[in-house]
């Protein structure tokens, strides 16, 4: 009978990342009721990564991969339901193992707060990002009205890279956003994306570098601040945005648009007065400089705040 007994030491690499995922996958999906246990989760999903990050390159686990994938999309639609369920748990329990940002399911709470901040600047910041959406819009169609294949494709990593900002998967979105920029070099809002990025995971050096290159393909210093400002502001990073909006002020005092990221940023922040005080302060520069367009967009800013007030 000893010649079939099999160690438990005998199981292979492979053998103890299926075991967790499997066990992550039961917990992904029985979340309600668990309570502070449910953080047993991220201690396999920790497992998982380990063990993936360590097999040869040739040993084909795309299989184990692939699941591993669905648990973190499964845990992804239900980061609502294991926050409930951990409480104050997740953020002692993130304090004791201090893990890095590439393992995110630690920042889940975070991860929703910033969801929820951004959510919040979208609905009430909306002109401003339609805004840069249309002008970006009008520049691809001046500029590439039959684009190149290389333009286009640098347009697919480039809205692929927003969608995983969105996500808060910031590695995968700075590996889109440079691959885009490989292809399109010359476009400085490209290069505005990583240096967000790179400032938001805490990598100051290549942030300044990639800010440095965006500077240059401006025609202003004005100009380079009001779109790394948007920038910040889309990411949700309010101080960021804010510091950038007061240079822009700074350096452009006739302009309206720095009032007007200004105004959007204490819309952001819940300071409605200090936003009005703005938006008619753009307005009024808008309409001295004979700019239509952002006379408009602050009036209707204007408008909305204003109603929101009432409630």
């Amino acid at each position: 009978m000893g010649k079939f007994f099999i160690p438990s030491t005998a199981r292979t690499p492979a053998d103890r990342v299926r075991e967790s995922l499997d066990r992550a996958e039961r917990c992904v999906i029985n979340l309600r009721d668990t309570g502070p246990q449910v953080l047993e989760l991220l201690h396999l999903l920790d497992q998982i990564a380990q063990g993936l990050a360590e097999f040869d390159s040739g040993v084909d686990v795309r299989a184990e991969r692939a699941r591993f994938e669905t648990v973190q999309r499964q845990l992804r639609r239900r980061q609502r339901r294991f926050l409930t369920e951990a409480g104050a748990s997740l953020r002692e329990k993130r304090a004791a193992v201090q893990p890095d940002q590439s393992r995110w399911w630690w920042f889940l709470d975070e991860a929703v707060t910033r969801q929820r901040r951004r959510k919040m600047c979208r609905r009430l910041v909306g002109v401003l990002v339609v805004f840069a959406f249309l002008l970006v819009a009008w520049q691809v169609y001046d500029r590439f009205i039959a684009p190149p294949p290389q333009v286009r494709q640098a347009f697919r990593h480039s809205s692929d890279g927003e969608m995983l900002v969105e996500e808060w998967n910031l590695p995968a979105a700075l590996a889109e956003f440079e691959m885009a920029a490989a292809l399109t070099p010359d476009d400085p809002e490209l290069w505005l994306w990583q240096g967000v990025i790179h400032f938001e995971l805490g990598e100051s050096g290549d942030a300044e570098a990639a800010f440095d290159t965006a500077r240059a393909l401006y025609e202003t210093e004005f100009d380079f601040l009001l779109a790394r400002g948007m920038t910040y502001l889309r990411v949700g990073d309010l101080a960021a945005a804010s510091a950038d909006a007061e240079q822009a002020i700074v350096e452009s005092p006739n302009s309206g648009w720095g009032y007007y990221l200004r105004a959007s940023i204490s819309l952001g922040e819940g300071d409605r007065d200090a936003a009005l005080a703005d938006l008619e302060r753009a307005e009024e520069l808008a309409h001295a400089g004979g700019d239509t367009q952002l006379e408009a967009y602050a009036r209707t800013q204007r408008a909305m705040v204003i109603q929101l007030q009432q409630y």
